[in-house]
């Protein structure tokens, strides 16, 4: 890969990684500050022993590894356990919740956000160790949930066109374009047919809702704990998306390293 190629791929898994990071390190200081996990992300059941226990450890995991990636530091090893520590509760809490739930939008909506967010932890891994093969795993694992989230922007167009910002026009519009928006992009990545234009205007897009929705939102409610939460997992979501770009930004035959 030649130089500027490299420097490319690096600052975009740094910019990715970062995301990443802070928005999955805040996600983790809302379990610390509430002792207890955040129901639409982990819903635990009301009688697991020692409830505030799992959730402090999990929170102080979460905010452990997203320092360690935001900062750079042990970033290998925060990437594995964040990727251990995501699919876990998934496995643990989100599944047997889909399967007790199948028909419900906001069972299979966390859900697929954890898949997600693990994937783009084993890309974070893959792609810091030279190992191509879990930067393939964790990009499909990312990829598979876009039409989920697609098909849930259909089912609930009302919900979704609701959210948008009053000052933009045609939001019904918008609720199905960003629903076929992200079919299109969870093919793309999955086959790797166009997968780094679709990575891109992925990332762009949830970029833009973060800046003109899930803020907005969140300074018109400052005492609102779901709406921060929104905005941190758009965040990371946003993070993952440039994390694919990175690691479709051509293959490197060496373990690739944050610019300093």
């Amino acid at each position: 890969m030649s130089d500027k190629n490299q420097d490319l791929r690096a600052t975009l898994l740094a910019f990715g990684g970062t995301l990443l990071g802070l928005g999955l390190g805040a996600i983790g200081f809302q379990y610390l500050i509430l002792a207890d996990f955040i129901a639409e992300l982990s819903p635990a059941p009301a009688g697991l022993p020692a409830r505030a226990l799992w959730a402090t450890l999990a929170g102080l995991a979460l905010v452990i590894a997203g320092v360690a990636i935001v900062v750079r530091a042990r970033l290998r090893t925060a990437a594995l356990a964040l990727a251990a520590l995501l699919f876990l509760i998934l496995v643990a809490l989100h599944v047997p919740n889909v399967i007790a739930k199948p028909a419900s939008g906001g069972a299979w909506t966390p859900a697929m956000e954890l898949l997600a967010l693990g994937g783009a932890a084993l890309m974070l891994l893959g792609m810091t160790g030279g190992d191509s093969r879990l930067v393939l795993i964790g990009r499909r694992c990312f990829g598979v949930t876009l039409p989920v989230f697609g098909l849930l922007h259909f089912v609930y167009h009302d919900y979704v066109a609701s959210v948008i910002p009053s000052w933009i026009p045609a939001p019904q519009f918008w609720a199905y374009f960003t629903g076929l928006a992200h079919v299109a992009a969870g093919l793309a990545i999955v086959t790797g047919v166009r997968a780094r234009l679709a990575s891109v205007l992925l990332g762009l897009m949830f970029g833009s809702w973060v800046l003109i929705r899930h803020l907005p939102r969140v300074a018109a409610a400052l005492n609102s704990r779901p709406e921060w939460t929104s905005l941190f997992v758009a965040t990371a979501m946003c993070g993952s998306a440039w994390l694919v770009v990175a690691s479709l930004t051509r293959e490197r035959e060496r373990p690739l390293e944050y610019h300093s």
